[in-house]
This record gives C-alpha cells, sequence and structure tokens, in this order.
C-alpha cells in the first residue's frame, strides 16, 4: 500500500534527485583534479618542461611513477652529474621520494673513484633490479 499523496512522493524524488546531482557535481571537479594530477603525468610535464626533450625517455622515466621523484632525479644527475641522458634514465627510474637514487650516485662520484656504470648500477632504486628478472617495455 502506498503511503502519502503523489505530490508529496514527486516531492521526495525530485529532492533525492538534486541531492544527488548535488554530490555528483560536488565530485566531479575533485575526481577532474586528481586525474589532473597523476603523479605520472606530473612527473612527465616537469621532465620535459625542465629540460628532457626526448618524449618516449619522459615516458619511460615515469611510467608507474607515484611522484616527481624519478624527474627531480633526472634533473639533478643531467645538472650536476657527468651522466648521459641513458645513464640518468637509468638510474632515476622508478625512483621514490625515501630513495635519493642521485644524492647517492654524486656522493658516490665525490668521494670514491667509481666507474659512472657502476656508480648507476649501485644506487639505482632497489626495484630496478628486480626489474633485469622481468622486464617491461612500453612500445
Amino acid at each position: 500500500m502506498k503511503t502519502g499523496s503523489g505530490t508529496s512522493r514527486l516531492f521526495r524524488h525530485a529532492a533525492g534527485t538534486a541531492v544527488l546531482a548535488f554530490l555528483l557535481v560536488a565530485g566531479a571537479p575533485g575526481s577532474a583534479q586528481a586525474r589532473e594530477q597523476a603523479p605520472q603525468l606530473t612527473c612527465y610535464q616537469l621532465a620535459l618542461e625542465e629540460g628532457l626533450t626526448d618524449e618516449y625517455a619522459a615516458t619511460q622515466l615515469c611510467r608507474g611513477a607515484r611522484s616527481t621523484a624519478p624527474a627531480r632525479c633526472f634533473l639533478r644527475v643531467q645538472d650536476e652529474g657527468s651522466l648521459t641522458e641513458g645513464q640518468a634514465l637509468q638510474l632515476c627510474q622508478f625512483a621514490t621520494p625515501e630513495d635519493d637514487p642521485a644524492g647517492c650516485y654524486l656522493e658516490a662520484r665525490r668521494k670514491s673513484f667509481i666507474d659512472t656504470s657502476r656508480g648507476v648500477q649501485l644506487c639505482q632504486p632497489p626495484v630496478q633490479e628486480m626489474l633485469r628478472y622481468c622486464p617491461v617495455y612500453v612500445h
């Protein structure tokens, strides 16, 4: 058995629809903002804006990034280090704010006579070593 008049049911339906529409509209900017601030995209844009000219390399650098750490690492070793773009990419790919491969590499170069390729290997983030056994290629 239905309760209430047709007018009250219509009012409740309209009110419910208005609340739902408000929640969707209020949530839309937040979800759009979250998409705009995706860490991979932010990393990619930072790398390209600050000096990396190769879009493929920027994609490789920032693939799977959870922050701008790979781009910041890359830019730091390019500014302060003696690495080629490929070596800097190898060193900094998968960097996180918790590990500082650029700092490690630059300190190793200052405090020892370590070979460049050994310095890159020594200071790579741990995930890089695991990927040697199961590489993922982006075409």
